[in-house]
């Protein structure tokens, strides 16, 4: 009778066990890829960050695409990422840029270069700060190239 208990005990403890455990979603899997941490949101107050990778071409078109009911405004500068041992290292330190303000009013996108030239393949991410209604953001674009 003792035996039989810790059986049951026992399997209880490997049901519980298991229903605590959570399946990787099949869109995270990635066909065995590193799965990369991207905490800076692709949208947000209505400014959504999407990009293009040009074919033949060492370059990429970053679009702000303002579906808010307010003007946005954001400057030249970007910042480039790379996902390399687990963190995201920035590759672009010694570009510049110039200072000028860009304003994308409602429902108006934004489209601008950006230079991969000097970049292996990998895994990046550009991320390009706004301001709306004098409240600073930023949104970011995970991609990969070969």
């Amino acid at each position: 009778m003792k035996n039989m208990k810790l059986i049951v005990m026992a399997c209880l403890l490997v049901l519980l066990a298991a229903c605590g455990s959570k399946a990787m979603p099949d869109e995270e899997k990635k066909n065995g890829a590193p799965q990369v941490k991207n905490e800076i949101p692709a949208e947000k107050e209505g400014v959504q960050a999407e990009l293009a990778l040009q074919e033949n071409s060492k370059e990429a078109k970053l679009t702000l695409k303002n579906s808010s009911d307010k003007e946005a405004g954001t400057g030249t500068a970007y910042a480039l990422e790379k996902w390399a041992d687990g963190k995201w290292e920035k590759v672009n330190n010694n570009q510049m840029f110039t200072e000028q303000m860009i304003m994308v009013k409602a429902g108006s996108n934004y489209d601008q270069s950006i230079d991969l030239k000097e970049q292996d393949a990998g895994t990046y991410r550009v991320s390009k700060e706004f301001f709306v209604d004098e409240k600073k953001e930023k949104v970011a674009v995970v991609f990969e190239t070969e």
